[in-house]
């Protein structure tokens, strides 16, 4: 039966929160270029099958030793099923955007989900729009950009896949409004738990129809003309069903650190960090690929690019974050000596 869990009387150090925020984005990071060493033959709707059937149950079975049996009760499964639909809509559509626009594009699209969050929520009332939460997250989005864009030749990417991409970016936007929601009434772990088992099986539905179109695998592999697959008379570059030896590495990292550690983390810091900062650090993410990238290749990793000036961006990132932080902490220490309630601010 479900039961609402008291709100913690004191609650954890902005510090721990806002860290925990921005390794959420270091995570994410080093994702990317874990990615790009491991799944080139890999078919990427396959890559997300699997992550989210093993990262959905595995969730599920620590939020029932960690919390408990906690049945969402009846008025919720619509918003279970509206967080999993964010949670499913930001891997889907971030797979087909990104073989649509192109890996650059979908970078600099995702330091656009603070702005998403933060238009819905200043929308809603949640939050006031400070200057330095503005400037902050404008200097993180620029630099971002220009770290993922500069230099790059990024040609004519489809309107379909900006389109996509930027669904992808709003998704993950709407799950940290609706799970802020249902982290009034539950745990965090119960809440991704939740989502992400809604999610596993809109991607089960998804994956086991699409991958049998061997249209649809032409079109998110197209042919390389090297150890291409044929399928129904199409050639593409990965097998519909296939799961490479050089993907399991990819695999274990997206399951353990991407879809279980960092959904973990960036749910239980939504249950006391404002929405506006939740998504905040995304610049993070290039800045992390980046610098990941060039400690591999200075190791002798192939397969990866050096940057160049476009690296000058990470000084915008810290700029920016700089001035989230500062903000982030003094909005904290607000909301501590007023403690208010979001279930009062919905009129609930």
């Amino acid at each position: 039966m479900a039961t609402s869990e008291p709100q913690c009387s004191r609650a954890p150090s902005p510090w721990l929160v806002h860290g925990a925020l921005m390794l959420v984005q270091v995570i994410f990071g080093g994702g990317s270029v874990v990615g790009k060493l491991g799944v080139e033959k890999f078919n990427p709707m396959l890559f997300a099958l699997i992550r989210e059937g093993v990262s959905g149950p595995a969730l599920l079975a620590l939020a029932l030793w960690r919390d408990g049996t906690l049945v969402p009760l009846r008025k919720d499964w619509a918003l279970i099923l509206i967080m999993g639909l964010c949670v499913f809509s930001n891997q889907a559509f971030f797979i087909i955007g990104d073989k649509l626009a192109g890996p650059i594009i979908s970078s600099a699209w995702q330091c656009s989900q603070p702005i998403f969050t933060l238009l819905i929520s200043l929308t809603l009332g949640w939050e006031p729009a400070t200057p330095r939460k503005l400037v902050g997250i404008l200097l993180s989005f620029l630099g971002g950009a220009f770290l993922v864009c500069y230099g790059q030749d990024v040609g004519s990417p489809g309107a379909v896949g900006n389109v996509l991409l930027a669904l992808n970016c709003l998704g993950t936007s709407l799950y940290v409004i609706f799970a802020k929601i249902a982290l009034e009434r539950y745990p965090p772990l119960t809440v991704i738990a939740w989502a992400m088992m809604s999610a596993s099986v809109m991607m089960a539905i998804s994956a086991g129809s699409l991958n049998n179109s061997c249209g649809f695998i032409h079109f998110i592999c197209p042919p390389t003309g090297t150890k291409d697959f044929t399928c129904g008379g199409y050639q593409a570059s990965c097998s519909p069903w296939l799961v490479p030896a050089s993907a399991f590495l990819p695999l274990a990292y997206w399951i353990i650190f991407n879809s279980i550690s960092a959904y973990f983390l960036l749910t239980w810091a939504n249950r006391y960090a404002r929405a506006g900062y939740i998504l905040a650090y995304t610049a993070l993410q290039p800045f992390t690929s980046t610098l990941l990238s060039v400690i591999l290749i200075l190791s002798g990793v192939q397969g990866l690019q050096m940057p160049g000036w476009n690296a000058l961006g990470s000084i915008g990132i810290f700029l920016g974050l700089i001035l989230l932080i500062l903000d982030g902490k003094r909005q904290h220490e607000a909301d501590q000596a007023t403690l208010p309630s979001l279930r009062e601010s919905l009129g609930d």
